[in-house]
């Protein structure tokens, strides 16, 4: 399985596939033709925002002269049909939006066990790329939910990747929440627990095997420090005690 774990696909709300750090030319050296699509929704039981965002992806892919062959969308209307839908899939897309929401569903699914076997290529946005990790760390998003003492910071997950990420860096690192700064008061709190890779839109993981590499600008927040550890148009390996190598592109 080839997992291209990231915060955003494209340029804005449904515009053009994201050229930046190479993500366009993976996504075409590296899915099979004909392409057999299947989006994980994130709010199965919205039909309007599902619908909503097959919509988004499905031209998105057009325009970057990726079409697809079959694309069925898994949400609540579909559920009973996962095993089948999977088995012919060789492209899944994990959509962003709510992580508990969308942790929820994908324990719903058996989908930890169900991709055990998979063999293709994944795609993850925002929430998606969250829940990929064994244990998620699900940052507070709406309000109120920082304040829960209910709430879930660590949630089970896909265990296909450690990385925890916190997406859309650009827009999150001066957002508040609850009176307090998001990433300055909330999420640096956490990350004594677990590192966190803040990643804005553009960058992602590339993870294939053991192998996981970090492509473009991504900071680290650990034990309450934030620092700059990749630049744009840079590669770098991460190795398993957390450390990154710079690669030759």
């Amino acid at each position: 399985m080839k997992i291209l774990l990231t915060s955003s696909h494209t340029l804005g709300w449904a515009g053009d596939l994201n050229p930046a750090n190479g993500l366009l030319e993976e996504l075409k050296e590296s899915l099979d033709v004909p392409i057999r699509c299947v989006m994980v929704s994130s709010y199965p039981d919205d039909v309007e925002i599902t619908d909503r965002m097959a919509w988004e992806i499905r031209e998105c892919f057009d325009r970057a002269e990726l079409p697809f062959k079959e694309f069925k969308v898994l949400d609540r209307r579909t559920q009973n049909s996962v095993g089948r839908m999977l088995r012919r899939a060789n492209f899944i897309i994990l959509c962003g939006g709510h992580v508990p929401t969308e942790n929820s569903f994908f324990n719903d699914l058996h989908l930890k066990w169900r991709l055990s076997s998979f063999d293709g290529v994944m795609l993850t946005i925002s929430a998606g790329s969250m829940n990929c990790a064994g244990t998620v760390y699900s940052s507070p998003e709406l309000e109120g939910e920082s304040l829960d003492p209910n709430y879930r910071i660590h949630l089970e997950g896909l265990g296909l990747t450690d990385v925890n990420i916190l997406p859309h860096f650009q827009n999150l690192k001066k957002a508040t929440l609850d009176g307090r700064k998001l990433v300055d008061d909330i999420v640096a709190g956490h990350s004594w627990q677990h590192p966190v890779w803040c990643l804005p839109d553009g960058s992602y993981f590339l993870i294939e095997g053991e192998r996981t590499e970090l492509r473009g600008k991504a900071y680290r927040m650990k034990d309450g420090k934030l620092r700059l550890v990749c630049h744009d148009n840079e590669r770098k390996l991460l190795l398993p005690n957390g450390k990154l190598i710079k690669q030759d592109q």
